[in-house]
């Protein structure tokens, strides 16, 4: 599309891996599809997102190698800055906001205080960037904002169990009163138009990441930006859909006369088109059906899917739903936050002592980083 459409700049607002330390084949795969916009003469302009940063101090971000190499028309936004980036038809300011951790943005006291407090902290650091931004900005000249977080009025989508008590929310008013003629957010995947004048819009990812996502549209944001002597502006975009890869969740419910629960689940299988997508099995059953469910017979059935997320058998007993263990893409997605919350939703723990537990042991993370 870029090619097709002469683009005079393309953006990236941050996770270019999900891992911070990609293997060389992913680099590879990335670096070689960024390569076919500088040969058609397209400058790229990279935000540092959370998943781009590195684990440790001292150790290079994802993004790191193309300012090391000087590579030409390649611009990486690793610090609340503004560059002005030359295009076919002229100058063109963007700023940006990568993410920030607590850890960069408040003192080795300050964690000590009430999470609300170190929210509160938090927030109005990011908004003081954003203000300080704003203000350096040259009303003469079309300007973007490129920033990595969570804005409020946002819809988190399959994001919201992995971030639950760890997201600080940038208040969408200060993107508001800011004099950007465009306002591109990353870290939600899933796309969303926050305000219409300026656009305020997360893009989303271009590609699914997991089954929270199976029904959500993918793609990426083709905008323009009229800009006349008179310095009045208007910026016009569109949502240009991506084939992201299917995600499919396929549900059985055996009951206790089921002659023969494998034809069952084969039979729901077929009422799919698995081509090429990552399929997830969810078999409800008693204890005795469970035994009597071939997992080679639907892994058989299963062999034009891409990948198998798993099949997962959920065992009534005496109304009570336990997973056998296995893959779990819902589990294996989730921070240790994540996993204590839905540890402690398991055990019934009344949603007041849950808070309680969660905001002691992010403190506990946060302390120890």
């Amino acid at each position: 599309t870029a090619k097709k459409e002469k683009v005079d700049l393309v953006l990236f607002a941050g996770d270019a891996f999900k891992t911070r330390e990609p293997s060389p084949t992913y680099q590879r795969a990335f670096a070689q599809k960024i390569y076919e916009f500088i040969a058609a003469g397209i400058p790229v302009v990279f935000l540092v997102g959370n998943h781009d940063f590195p684990g440790a101090l001292g150790k290079a971000h994802t993004l790191e190698i193309y300012p090391t190499l000087f590579i030409p028309k390649i611009f990486v936004l690793a610090q609340d800055e503004i560059k002005i980036i030359p295009t076919k038809k002229g100058p063109i300011q963007v700023a940006g906001l990568p993410w920030y951790s607590r850890q960069q943005l408040l003192l080795k006291d300050d964690l000590r205080l009430p999470i609300e407090k170190i929210n509160l902290k938090v927030t109005e650091s990011l908004e003081a960037k954003i203000k300080q931004l704003s203000k350096n900005i040259d009303p003469k000249m079309p300007a973007i904002l490129l920033a990595h977080a969570t804005v409020s009025g946002a819809t988190y989508g399959s994001e919201r169990s992995v971030m639950i008590g760890s997201d600080v929310v940038i208040p969408i008013e200060v993107f508001k009163k800011s004099p950007f003629n465009y306002i591109g957010l990353g870290h939600l995947h899933k796309h969303q138009v926050l305000q219409d004048n300026p656009p305020i819009i997360y893009s989303g990812s271009i590609e699914r990441i997991d089954f929270g996502e199976e029904k959500e549209d993918k793609g990426f944001i083709l905008g323009k930006i009229i800009f006349d002597k008179q310095n009045k502006h208007k910026t016009n975009w569109q949502f240009i859909k991506t084939p992201a890869r299917k995600f499919i969740t396929i549900k059985a419910n055996i009951s206790s006369d089921e002659k023969d629960p494998t034809k069952k689940v084969l039979d729901k299988i077929d009422k799919e088109n698995i081509t090429d997508a990552v399929v997830k099995i969810i078999i409800e059953s008693s204890l005795e059906k469970s035994a009597e469910i071939s997992e080679n017979r639907i892994r058989n059935k299963l062999v034009q899917a891409n990948f198998i997320a798993g099949i997962i058998k959920e065992i009534n007993v005496h109304e009570r739903k336990q997973i056998h263990p296995g893959f779990s893409d819902e589990l294996a997605s989730l921070d240790p936050l994540g996993l204590l919350e839905k540890y402690l939703i398991v055990k019934k723990i009344n949603k007041s002592h849950q808070h309680e537990l969660v905001t002691s042991a992010q403190k506990l993370i946060e302390e120890n980083l």
